[in-house]
């Protein structure tokens, strides 16, 4: 017999929310020595070769720089669309929001810029804390994902798996992880593993909590810690956000998850807060995600994985998916976007909001367009002089289609500085913070590149580089993390 107990516990969040009681399942399990390190299963079936692309003779590349140099003449001295600053410099934002005890606790929901994490690795390495004094309270359900890095040594995710985002589809809005995301499975055998020791390879975390959603129908799970004998557990508590909490004896270093018989829903796997952590830095973001996640996700089921409000600031980055929309509608976008804002303060009334809005996305062209417009130009500069005073410096109509994003992006972001302004929250523009609009393309220009080649995400360079100036601008430095940690 495994020492298994059931406990049920009211985790009610400290929010104008009527939140059922979290049912918590407790299982104590013995840390094992010198476990290896996690090898994730190979698939069962290979995943096929990508069919070889075809030669394309026309492929689409990066504009002409001296259109570019023109379009954004336009923009700088165009009254109705010249550069505005998105926010003003809070050079005092951190300094004022920090526990000076405790450290900074922070948590952040967005899209593919944030779900890379290079933006939020720089803030950590600009800290200054040692690695003992960072941590992540949760490893969300967005594991194995491409384009998605999480706080973990390692994880691995069976072909069972499926994600389930909010921001898709009603169930998991219904029933939202941490993440807003999740990992569902309904064939017996699936399997999901995490190695949860820290970048030294060092157990740390005495306690696992496995976060997951109570179906009407049992749910029989095998457990395995640090690579021993599996736990068989049949989960059968009040429907809804639940958690399986492991207790080992010593700090665990692997744990495996497999799904027997009944319909599994992860939402991730909590980890406890060290004392020695001055900084939580929780990153809940996921590719191709939008605010619609927080603008119709089940608000009470939700809070309860934030039991204490534990979070200083948190802050919401989208609108590059958004912004994708052929139509876009500013006025649905704000609706949306005041709804989203709405439930964020609900669920965290005592957190500092912070709105990021997104960078500059530019237009890749045909090269065979681009090659016309050089030659038209080349045969331009051969006229009189007279001639050349008349096209020397051609004016861009407003709708350039260099700019067909950018002012969408602009849009955007003026709607989030002036919600956040009226919501008590703060904003902060990639944008802005680039160069504004058709930076994208300068960006992309540098050496090295701060764009990536499809002109919508960055570098790494690119997004430490924004993570700088966004550390200037709010008062994000290594004083803000001395006072009290011991250093």
């Amino acid at each position: 017999m495994y020492p298994l107990r059931f406990l049920a516990c009211a985790l009610c969040a400290c929010v104008a929310l009527h939140a059922q009681a979290m049912a918590v399942v407790t299982l104590d399990v013995t840390a094992q020595a010198g476990v290896p390190d996690l090898v994730c299963r190979p698939k069962l079936t290979p995943s096929p070769a990508p069919p070889t692309p075809a030669a394309n003779d026309d492929p689409l590349v990066q504009p002409d720089m001296e259109e570019v140099e023109a379009v954004r003449r336009e923009v700088a001295t165009s009254e109705s669309e010249g550069l505005r600053p998105a926010v003003a410099e809070q050079a005092d934002f951190f300094r004022r929001v920090i526990d000076p005890r405790q450290g900074l606790r922070m948590a952040l929901w967005g899209d593919s810029h944030m779900a890379a994490a290079f933006f939020s690795q720089e803030l950590i390495s600009l800290s200054g804390l040692r690695p003992e004094q960072i941590q992540s309270g949760v490893i969300p359900a967005t594991m194995n994902r491409p384009g998605v890095r999480l706080p973990a040594r390692k994880t691995c995710v069976s072909t069972a798996w499926s994600y389930d985002a909010a921001y898709r589809g009603k169930e998991a809005a219904d029933a939202p992880g941490p993440a807003m995301v999740s990992l569902v499975a309904h064939e017996p055998g699936a399997l999901l593993q995490w190695d949860v020791r820290n970048t030294d390879g060092v157990a740390v975390n005495k306690k696992l909590r496995l976060l997951f959603h109570q179906t009407a129908q049992p749910i029989v799970i095998g457990l395995s810690v640090d690579q021993g004998e599996e736990y068989v557990l049949t989960l059968s508590v009040e429907q809804g956000p639940a958690v399986v909490e492991l207790r080992g004896d010593k700090p665990l270093s692997t744990l495996a998850l497999r799904l027997i018989s009944g319909s599994l829903r992860v939402h991730g796997l909590g980890l406890d807060t060290l004392p020695t952590t001055r900084l939580q830095f929780d990153v809940f973001a996921f590719p191709g995600a939008t605010a619609r996640s927080w603008q119709q996700t089940h608000l009470a089921y939700f809070a309860q994985w934030f039991p204490n409000n534990p979070y200083q600031v948190v802050a919401l980055a989208f609108g590059t998916n958004e912004g994708n929309q052929k139509n876009f509608d500013a006025s649905a976008y704000e609706d949306g976007l005041v709804q989203a804002v709405k439930n964020l303060k609900t669920v965290f009334p005592q957190a500092h909001c912070l709105l990021i809005g997104p960078g500059d996305r530019g237009v890749l062209v045909r090269k065979s367009s681009l090659q016309k417009s050089k030659k038209k130009s080349n045969a331009k500069s051969k006229k009189s002089k007279s001639a050349l005073r008349a096209v020397s410096a051609p004016k861009r109509p407003p709708d350039s289609v260099l700019l067909q994003y950018s002012r969408v992006h602009q849009s955007i972001n003026d709607i989030q500085t002036r919600l956040a302004a009226q919501w008590g929250c703060s904003s902060w523009s990639m944008l802005h913070a680039m160069g504004g609009q058709a930076s994208s393309y300068i960006w992309a220009a540098k050496n090295p590149a701060l764009m990536a080649g499809d002109l919508i995400h960055f570098t790494p360079a690119g997004y430490r580089s924004l993570a700088q100036v966004f550390a200037k601008d709010f008062g994000w430095s290594e004083d803000i993390f001395k006072v009290g940690s011991g250093n």
